[in-house]
């Protein structure tokens, strides 16, 4: 499936979060605004309780970032209007880029023409239908990681003992391993079978939902491969869960660039949000 340069340069820019607010704002206004009034209210946004001198500093300081930064690079990529000379800026009603949306039978088998070491053109994102196949992927992905295999999951049905056995071997190559799950009893299971790896809850709103679809599975090999699955309700409690999954290579991959922003410092920081080391601090219920 591949973009067109001007819905990878829009990604580009809505992966940063504050040029996504910058256009919730814009929304919730249903029309244009002066750049003052939009640095108002994007400054309400952050600020609880502060001084009338600091209030005044912060909208200063977001009307020259949104005038010399923000909005031309908006406006470049067409997602607002922004005339310079009035400092009026106007939500484009056709901001969000035209998708070619596609039977699904046609996408399916995309990803199985990837080569075997997962380069290809870095623009392109792949579908994989199914949990095998997608178990499948994520195992050679393991056994390919040369750095860090970094994976989050929902439950204990998405983490296989085969992803368990791709994962010890790949620490013993020297890969750090990360598991992160809102789901104690996966968190158990990696305690118990994966002593190696940094093992975390995740606290990201869109793992929190309850409803379906729903993340089920982030796998991230070395920041440059990713494999994000959604799962679908099933039909009955004796059925599972029907799994798909977006695949994407490269570290300029908009869908890469994508998850990375999402989970920002997080990667860099996992030590630190880590069940043992969190036991250790003198504050902590051991």
């Amino acid at each position: 499936m591949d973009l067109d340069s001007r819905t990878e340069m829009q990604i580009r820019v809505l992966s940063e979060s504050r040029n996504r607010t910058i256009l919730d704002v814009l929304d919730e206004a249903d029309g244009a605004l002066y750049v003052e009034e939009l640095a108002d209210r994007i400054v309400s946004r952050d600020v609880t309780v502060v001084s009338s001198a600091t209030y005044d500093s912060e909208i200063h300081q977001t009307c020259i970032a949104l005038h010399h930064e923000r909005l031309p690079k908006l406006a470049t990529v067409d997602l607002v209007e922004y005339d310079r000379d009035a400092n009026l800026v106007t939500p484009r009603s056709s901001a969000a880029p035209d998708v070619e949306w596609q039977d699904g039978a046609e996408l399916a088998d995309i990803v199985t023409h990837l080569s075997s070491s997962c380069e290809g053109d870095e623009s392109e994102i792949g579908v994989l239908r199914g949990r095998e196949s997608i178990i499948e992927y994520e195992c050679r992905l393991s056994d390919e990681a040369e750095e860090e295999l970094f994976t989050m999951y929902v439950s204990t049905a998405l983490f296989e003992d085969e992803c368990v056995r791709r994962a010890r071997a790949a620490h013993g190559r020297g890969v750090t391993i990360y598991v992160g799950s809102q789901n104690e009893a996966v968190r158990e299971v990696s305690r118990e079978h994966l002593p190696e790896a940094t093992v975390w809850e995740p606290q990201l709103d869109w793992l929190n939902t309850p409803t379906y679809p729903r993340i089920g599975r982030l796998v991230i090999v070395d920041r440059r491969t990713v494999v994000l699955a959604v799962l679908e309700e099933s039909p009955s409690e004796a059925t599972p869960p029907e799994e798909t999954a977006l695949v994407a290579s490269g570290v300029d991959n908009p869908l890469v660039i994508l998850v990375r922003e999402l989970l920002g410092p997080r990667l860099d920081h996992l030590d630190y949000q880590s069940d043992e080391f969190r036991s250790e601090l003198p504050f902590e219920d051991n």
